[in-house]
């Protein structure tokens, strides 16, 4: 997971510290687990508030990308409003990460109310889809009330170079009823879990590098995976977007966009960058409505287009 990463660069820059990073997660994870859902809540916007004032990790870099996104609209003041509040929700988020596998039956549905759940139980009974979100919100939550629903979902993960994190990570997302397919997959092991009608998730908002398809984002071309459009283009299925929003109150609102589709009438690549334009759209769309819920820290831009590269 992404907060993880985050977190054990935040605290630990010294290497190696595999045994340093699992003793520091489980030791989290042994505080975060008795608390009070508000208490942890309050501890993980303590977290985010001491990175964001006394570490600055990666500070230069998120408001880099705020003001290149939203910079026209509004002052420095706003600016810095928008920093502060992502990194209190990447400290929440955390400790709802750490809080999941002691959630009682039936506390994910009570917590994340949906919105557009219509989507969701059209493509219960097809031939599976494809689930695409983003490092966005709580993203974890999105897959664990998916699951909730009896909807067979497993999500794309990239194995974290520290194998004892990897596994309490991906222990934590089976305990909630997400499933793991490793990045690198064939397509063929993911043919077979559509057949079985699940959901292959995947959070595509990473640069990809030159091999990406180039789409606006924000207001700046940014390279883009075309895993998820190749794949419902690839293999017949419907693309789902859903993307999760923190609420006053504390619960949380998963909003789901309505399925699109591969249009046949067109060649591969005509196909995949529609389908890949959709869902990034769909996050731009997100991401003005709730600016603090995205991932700044992520060098989303990274990767030019190859005539500005020259």
């Amino acid at each position: 997971m992404v907060v993880l990463w985050f977190l054990g660069k935040v605290i630990l820059a010294s290497r190696p510290r595999q045994w340093l990073d699992f003793t520091m997660l489980y030791l989290m994870m042994q505080v975060a687990r008795p608390l009070p859902r508000q208490w942890a809540l309050a501890w993980g916007r303590a977290l985010g508030d001491f990175v964001w004032k006394v570490v600055g990790f990666r500070r230069d870099i998120v408001l880099d990308n705020i003001r290149h996104a939203f910079g026209h609209e509004m002052d420095e003041a706003g600016v810095r409003n928008i920093a502060r509040s992502f990194y209190r929700n990447l400290g929440m988020t955390l400790m709802e990460f750490l809080k999941l596998p002691h959630m009682k039956t039936g506390e994910i549905d009570d917590l994340v109310e949906i919105e557009g759940l219509e989507y969701l139980d059209e493509l219960k009974t097809g031939g599976g889809a494809i689930f695409v979100s983003g490092h966005f919100g709580n993203w974890e939550y999105t897959g664990a009330r998916a699951a909730a629903l009896g909807i067979p979902v497993s999500f794309m993960v990239k194995t974290q170079h520290n194998p004892h994190v990897d596994r309490i990570q991906n222990d934590i997302r089976a305990r909630a009823g997400v499933g793991i397919i490793r990045t690198g997959a064939s397509v063929k092991e993911m043919i077979r879990a559509l057949r079985r009608g699940e959901f292959i998730g995947m959070l595509a908002d990473q640069d990809a590098g030159k091999d990406g398809v180039f789409v606006d984002f924000l207001g700046r071309p940014a390279s883009v995976l075309k895993g998820a459009g190749y794949l419902s283009w690839r293999l017949k299925v419907p693309l789902i977007t859903a993307y999760t929003f923190r609420q006053q109150d504390g619960h949380h609102l998963l909003v789901v966009d309505p399925p699109v589709y591969p249009d046949r009438n067109l060649g591969e690549e005509d196909a995949v960058r529609r389908l890949t334009e959709h869902h990034v759209q769909r996050l731009e769309a997100a991401v003005r409505r709730a600016p603090d819920h995205f991932y700044w820290v992520h060098r989303r831009w990274k990767t030019s287009p190859p005539k500005e590269t020259q």
